[in-house]
């Protein structure tokens, strides 16, 4: 079976609501994945909700509601605000969907019956918000470094991953694959830590009961980490893979897995480049190719996140600026390999300087000369051209582009290419003065005329084909005003051909029009509230 791209984000916890930190996360994801599909790619899409931890637990207690119940609430707010945003996710998967515990089930007893897992006594710090146990040189002052909250001192029988004895195999695997981790500096951390020293992990808890009980020993849950990473296994359908190997749906899962790319939050690299392999390893499947960490984002400089409160949610933007202005700014404002920022004043600046006046103005007042100029005729390319030839051969150049970028994962490389051109057919327009050769009424200024008309529409129809991935919800409304079927997304880039057909467009109005600055009623983190 052909080899499919497989895409993941990092899967959230449903204590809270969703922020725009994790939207970032799942907007870039969102993007790749569209974007392979124009390069013809086949692409399935995971994102998700990890429940079985300690402060999903809690949270729901503080609503007097099961954990699966409170989970339950949690994914009917959460999917609907992805679906918003344009997140055209494949499978939503939630730790606690059947074939997902069963599928942990077999693995952890597969560890442990080849003897890779055993039980021991731990006491250590304890970071409740990470989900992790911490040495005393991993703290700052005595608090964790992520959340800068006092950890809690935990001593209790746990079973232990044999972590250690895959340090070898880890350093020989960043030895061969010197691209496991991107953005390439991150390599550095985790090689460190490999190199110090690996302990094992614990991988049960016996205070708390909500999760997927160890099948040699009920009293104990699996703990989150064995159980969250194998998420990516189970979307891909491993399910399937381990009940019947010769299924077609096992076929699938051969075809999707390893994962193409794992998309995460910086603060967890350690847990998806060191125990996810290292797990992969104990289990015989292949590592993923590439697990790509983001920055964070944050506000006024502090890092955006629930457990300390400062945070905005994507519905909440949303609400005053659509979709697809929130996914612009993500993407284009931010270096999705460093960290990132959000502000009100800087989102909705962006938006109406490069959404509403550049590109918006392009595509008005093009459409709109073309429809005064030549009201019942179909522009059509010129059999000679002989004012827009550099204009074409910068565009032909704009595939090449995009295809780099989404290599890197570098979203505001592959915007840039794309308002470069925007830029390119503004310019044209002060240059050429298509009002100048309208009025001038020769057959020479005429001709010139539907050939800089002409250019125009064929470089907006680029642009607006190559803006899909970014901009979901507003280019199919470029292409009606066009007069033009919108592509098919699968394919759509590898279909770019200047001058294939004639330009006939219909009313034009704004695309994107101004956004207007909310009233905000400051909280203490500055981040501001509707």
């Amino acid at each position: 079976m052909k080899r499919v791209d497989y895409i993941t984000t990092a899967i959230v916890y449903p204590n809270n609501r969703i922020h725009i930190g994790w939207a970032w996360e799942c907007a870039g994801a969102d993007w790749l994945v569209r974007g392979l599909k124009a390069m013809g790619r086949d692409v399935f899409f995971a994102t998700g909700m990890d429940e079985h931890a300690i402060k999903v637990q809690h949270a729901a207690e503080a609503q007097g509601l099961t954990p699966k119940v409170f989970c339950d609430r949690m994914a009917a707010d959460i999917e609907p605000v992805l679906k918003q945003l344009g997140i055209n996710y494949d499978r939503f998967i939630r730790t606690s969907d059947p074939d997902h515990e069963w599928v942990v089930t077999q693995l952890v007893k597969k560890a442990y019956d080849q003897g890779d897992i055993y039980q021991a006594k731990y006491e250590g710090h304890y970071c409740e918000g990470c989900e992790a146990y911490y040495t005393e040189k991993d703290l700052v002052n005595g608090l964790c470094r992520e959340h800068n909250k006092p950890t809690q001192w935990i001593s209790e029988e746990n079973y232990f991953f044999k972590l250690s004895k895959y340090q070898d195999k880890l350093l020989q695997l960043f030895k061969d694959k010197p691209d496991f981790l991107q953005p390439e500096y991150r390599r550095a951390e985790v090689l460190n830590f490999i190199q110090q020293g690996l302990r094992d992990f614990s991988i049960s808890r016996s205070t708390f009961t909500w999760g997927v009980s160890l099948p040699w020993d009920p009293k104990h849950i699996v703990y989150v980490w064995f159980d969250a990473l194998i998420n990516y296994l189970t979307a891909a359908g491993l399910e399937f893979k381990l009940k019947d190997p010769d299924s077609p749906e096992a076929k699938l899962f051969d075809a999707r897995w390893p994962a193409s790319v794992h998309i995460i939050g910086k603060d967890i690299s350690r847990f998806h480049c060191v125990y996810w392999p290292a797990m992969l390893m104990a289990l015989g499947l292949p590592v993923p190719d590439r697990v790509f960490a983001h920055g964070y984002i944050s506000i006024k400089g502090a890092r955006m996140s629930k457990s300390s409160g400062n945070m905005v949610t994507p519905d909440e933007v949303m609400a005053v600026t659509g979709p697809d202005p929130l996914r612009y700014y993500l993407l284009a404002e931010n270096q999705f390999s460093q960290d990132g920022n959000f502000a009100w004043e800087a989102m909705i600046h962006k938006a109406n300087a490069d959404l509403a006046n550049d590109w918006g103005n392009l595509v008005n007042r093009t459409i709109s000369m073309t429809r005064k100029y030549f009201p019942d005729e179909a522009l059509k390319a010129p059999a000679h051209p002989t004012h827009s030839v550099e204009i074409r051969a910068n565009f032909e150049k704009l595939p090449a582009e995009l295809e780099a970028a989404l290599s890197k994962i570098d979203s505001t490389a592959f915007i840039t290419a794309c308002t470069s051109r925007s830029r390119l057919l503004n310019l044209y327009i002060d240059r050429t003065k298509p009002w100048a050769l309208a009025k001038a009424g020769t057959p020479e200024s005429q001709a010139e005329l539907r050939e800089v008309l002409y250019t125009l529409l064929e470089g907006i129809r680029w642009i607006a084909t190559a803006l899909l991935p970014v901009l979901p919800f507003g280019m199919p409304e470029v292409f009606r005003q066009l007069g033009l079927a919108e592509p098919k997304l699968q394919g759509a880039f590898k279909t770019l051909s200047w001058g294939t057909g004639a330009h006939q467009p219909g009313e034009p109005k704004p695309i994107y029009p101004r956004i207007e600055m909310p009233e905000l009623h400051k909280d203490e983190s500055g981040a501001g509230k509707l």
